[in-house]
């Protein structure tokens, strides 16, 4: 099979000025190859503040394993931040195994590990899999698993011929130059149907193992059977659980997740095999590489041609950008009861990267119109980007009210102001008994039942005077007549209406709605 990117031979500053043209769709393809990058360092930060957040929990552990794997598989086009040909081989030969050992053994692993979801998150059906010796060893034991089996059944995945095509001069019949291993008869096909040079230049091009082909078209399968599974999962906790329970936002978190990282497969895989090839001739009349070689060259601007471009762009980015929304979520699942502020700082990072890729689209958009008419696209890119601009600030509430959604707060405002002054209160990394008394103090204010404190503050590490469990209680009684003095109307029932306005109803009768900086009392 044919690598379908051009490698030409050209210094670094050539190729991505040549990435940025028109003809290469403003510089997206280029765009993608660089979130490769930024999603595989994206994915491996959150997998490390996965195992920080909580390294004792066996969940934790797998997710971050997970995660991990999703980013290796998420690094596929970092081949291609380089330019290609035989004289860039001595970088090639490393990114090479991003898209190659690393993106199959990743994989293998995920594949292996999707199966495994009912030891770590309960279903009914399923139950005798949730165990804790389970959980305790699953974890390291499939990617161990993978590795002896990448090595056993390494004569199924290795790519062994790998090599370029070289046109040197325009008319001549092409060479090759291999890398590793021989010209298969596949690769021979693809020399023989570009006929004799149509410029000077070079190409990939690689026989790939049926095994890697396999596991990247099987593994989309068994996320649909995973996803049904976290569903269940979600479903089961919502039922049994309270509604504002950790398990069953969890569950939650864990389920939107990974329905965005299986849609984005989905997406991936019909362009790739039903709307590519519709616009490419339709099904089983794929072209040669020759003739895709003769069209790119013919640089045809018409309809049908930039969407067939876009559609190879969209492909791209539908490899990285599922796998980070994936570990954003898991990261929030995993991490909101551990680390202060986490589900904030997500909301704002998706919101950020959600606006900032609108802005692309409308400047393609802009772009592709302008040249069309007038033969300058960048001037059309530039008017809507600066008009999408003016209008940041609807389009930015819009945005946050979705995410709000997506992510929710982990805690409530008591409970995060509550925390607030818990971590005040041990910036020494201390809690004296003094601090105690009011931290007690502040949770009666606040509702928060002494179990309930406990519980927020299991997992910051901060040392206490004395023992928590024996002086909250007491401390509790013994403030009790102040905090009764202080505390102020409770909250009995909060919620946000469809248009995104959030109310509450307090225990002395009165209706409190937020508008944007503080709570007001309605009329």
């Amino acid at each position: 099979m044919l690598s379908p990117l051009v490698a030409t031979m050209q210094p670094v500053t050539e190729y991505y000025a040549q990435a940025f043209t028109a003809k290469n769709q403003f510089g997206i393809g280029m765009i993608s190859n660089w979130l490769s990058l930024i999603v595989l360092i994206w994915l491996l930060s959150l997998s490390f503040l996965i195992i920080r957040a909580n390294s004792g929990a066996s969940e934790n552990r797998f997710m971050a394993v997970l995660i991990a794997c999703e980013g290796f598989k998420a690094a596929y086009h970092m081949k291609n931040l380089t330019p290609n040909g035989h004289d860039w081989w001595f970088i090639d030969q490393y990114l090479w195994n991003f898209n190659t050992t690393f993106f199959i053994s990743a994989h293998v692993c995920s594949v292996a590990m999707y199966l495994c979801f009912p030891i770590y998150y309960r279903v009914k059906q399923l139950s005798f899999l949730y165990k804790p010796v389970f959980q305790r060893h699953v974890w390291y034991i499939m990617p161990l698993l993978t590795i002896i089996f990448m090595i056993i059944a390494a004569d199924l995945w290795v790519y062994e011929n790998n090599g370029w095509i070289i046109c040197s001069e325009v008319g001549a019949l092409p060479t090759y130059e291999m890398q590793v291993g021989v010209v298969s008869p596949s690769m021979q096909e693809t020399l023989d149907s570009i006929g004799t040079c149509p410029i000077v230049s070079e190409w990939a091009f690689e026989d790939v193992p049926i095994f890697g082909f396999f596991m990247v078209a099987f593994s989309p399968f068994i996320s649909i059977i995973a996803l049904l599974i976290m569903r269940t999962s979600m479903k089961q906790y919502e039922a049994e659980e309270h509604i504002n329970s950790s398990n069953r936002l969890t569950s939650r978190s864990l389920y939107i997740g990974f329905l965005g990282k299986v849609i984005g497969n989905m997406l991936f895989f019909t362009t790739l095999f039903v709307i590519i090839p519709m616009l490419d001739g339709g099904f089983g009349n794929a072209p040669s590489f020759g003739e895709i070689l003769v069209n790119d060259l013919a640089n045809n601007r018409g309809f049908s041609n930039i969407v067939y471009d876009y559609a190879w762009v969209f492909c791209g980015l539908m490899i990285p950008l599922p796998f980070a929304f994936e570990g954003m979520m898991f990261a929030y699942a995993s991490m909101k009861d551990t680390v202060l502020g986490i589900d904030s700082k997500l909301r704002k990072t998706f919101r950020n990267s959600i606006f900032t890729g609108l802005g692309a689209v409308f400047f393609l958009v802009g772009s592709e119109a302008m040249e069309s008419l007038i033969g300058y696209g960048a001037l059309g890119g530039v008017f809507i980007g600066a008009g999408f601009l003016l209008v940041r600030k609807p389009v930015m509430n819009s945005l946050d009210r979705i995410t709000d959604k997506i992510i929710p707060s982990a805690l409530n405002e008591s409970e995060s102001a509550y925390l607030e002054a818990y971590s005040a209160s041990g910036a020494d990394g201390v809690i004296t008994d003094a601090e105690r008394r009011i931290l007690v103090a502040t949770a009666k204010a606040l509702n928060i039942t002494p179990e309930r404190a406990l519980e927020l503050e299991g997992n910051y590490g901060i040392k206490q005077e004395n023992d928590v469990s024996e002086t909250m209680p007491v401390m509790a009684e013994k403030v009790q007549d102040i905090t009764q003095t202080i505390a102020e109307p409770t909250v009995v029932q909060q919620w946000t209406d469809e248009a995104g306005h959030t109310w509450r109803s307090m225990d002395d009768g009165a209706i409190m709605w937020w508008n944007g900086t503080d709570w007001q009392k309605s009329s």
